[in-house]
């Protein structure tokens, strides 16, 4: 009887010790990015990259996020073989684009994160302002 009531208490601490660090554990939220393609492979596209709540909220507040985020979406935009076919560039906007993109992100990787901002701004302001197909 001795022996029955210790494995049980035994059992109900290790239960408990397993639930409450489960509870402290935050999940991962995964990305990527994977298809099949029309020869029947499956093929990975992008990397899966995964992080707590609590990185990627590091991550949103960074002081360098905008600037991380405006090249990306400049590159998608414009250089980006889909981003050219939706958008009807001329040599000369795509030239200003690439110009201030580069100058915005020297900027920023050199620590004058607003003016690298205001510089990738202006390019956003131009793809946005150019008419799509």
């Amino acid at each position: 009887m001795k022996n029955k009531f210790l494995i049980i208490i035994s059992f109900l601490t290790i239960t408990m010790a397993v639930s409450i660090t489960n509870s402290n554990e935050e999940n991962k939220i995964c990305s990527g990015f994977a298809k099949w393609t029309e020869d029947g492979e499956f093929k990975q596209v992008r990397d899966s990259k995964c992080m707590t709540e609590s990185e990627y909220q590091a991550y949103l507040n960074a002081p360098d996020y905008l600037c991380k985020y405006y090249v990306k979406s400049i590159w998608k935009e414009s250089e980006r073989a889909y981003g050219k076919k939706q958008y009807q560039y001329t040599d000369k906007k795509l030239l200003k684009i690439k110009a201030l993109k580069d100058e915005g992100k020297a900027l920023c990787n050199s620590g004058k994160l607003k003016e690298g901002e205001a510089k990738l701004v202006e390019a956003i302001k131009i793809i946005s302002h150019t008419k799509m197909n």
